[in-house]
């Protein structure tokens, strides 16, 4: 029986080959291209996140519906498009070894789309009625920046930081505040309201929330008030009569 001597130039060959295949094997990814268009209009629309098989990342389309998928193992492929006030069923694309285009086509309601206009009108009043600092991170603003989460759009662009909370004192108690800001050399308690609800994880866990998920953020007194809205919150409210809740937890 032969025996194969494991000298170094057997090993060199053997490293070469096994890199060889992992090359081979991470060169198996295509890219998927196209654009999201109204079905009725044939029109662009604007913003749309675009989600290949059940990866939770999604890539945002631009103002002119376009949009580039990286990474995408070939073959068939389940793909699809979310975007405030607007339906689109799965769409399967036989995705090759390089690169495919495909235009994704979603179905506008007139009737969804003016009740969102309309919440996102009253949203927008709600901010400027505030008499102290914010930042208000539109769904075309969040469109176009690299952040993964929220979390890093609000340290990055808003300057806010989570941090350990202390006791803070107020004229009537003192307590201890379950999430806190550091911001301009002060710690302040801080509140994040997700949905139009409070959120018990706090600003430490606003990373969990990925951007292509979010339509609109808003800061508030420098953090001591964030408000985070989703994409499928948005949507659901564009169904239907809706009144934004009023400020006042932290600022």
């Amino acid at each position: 029986m032969n025996r194969i001597r494991w000298t170094a130039t057997t090993c060199a060959a053997a490293f070469a080959a096994a890199c060889l295949a992992s090359t081979s094997a991470a060169a198996q990814r295509a890219i998927v291209r196209g654009q999201v268009i109204d079905t009725q209009s044939g029109q662009p629309v604007p913003n749309a996140a675009v989600y290949v098989d059940d990866n939770r990342t999604a890539v945002l389309a631009d103002a002119q519906g376009r949009f580039e998928v990286k990474h995408v193992r070939p073959g068939t492929r389940g793909i699809w498009a979310r975007v405030p006030g607007y339906t689109m069923d799965l769409s399967l694309v036989e995705v090759p070894a390089d690169s495919v285009r495909v235009t994704l086509r979603m179905q506008g309601d007139p009737v969804r789309l003016a009740t969102l206009q309309v919440t996102t009108s009253r949203l927008d009043r709600r901010a400027r009625g505030y008499a102290g600092t914010v930042r208000v991170f539109r769904e075309a603003d969040l469109a176009g920046m690299w952040y993964s989460n929220v979390g890093q759009l609000v340290q990055s662009r808003a300057r806010v930081y989570a941090t350990p909370c202390r006791r803070i004192y107020s004229l009537s108690r003192s307590y201890a505040s379950s999430s806190c800001v550091s911001t301009r050399g002060t710690v302040a308690a801080s509140h994040v309201i997700v949905d139009e609800a409070p959120w018990l994880g706090g600003v430490g866990d606003l990373r969990d929330f990925h951007l292509a998920d979010v339509a609109r953020v808003e800061v508030y007194g420098h953090g001591r008030e964030i408000r985070v809205y989703t994409r499928q919150f948005m949507d659901w409210i564009s169904k239907r009569p809706y009144v934004p809740t009023p400020l006042g937890f932290g600022v």
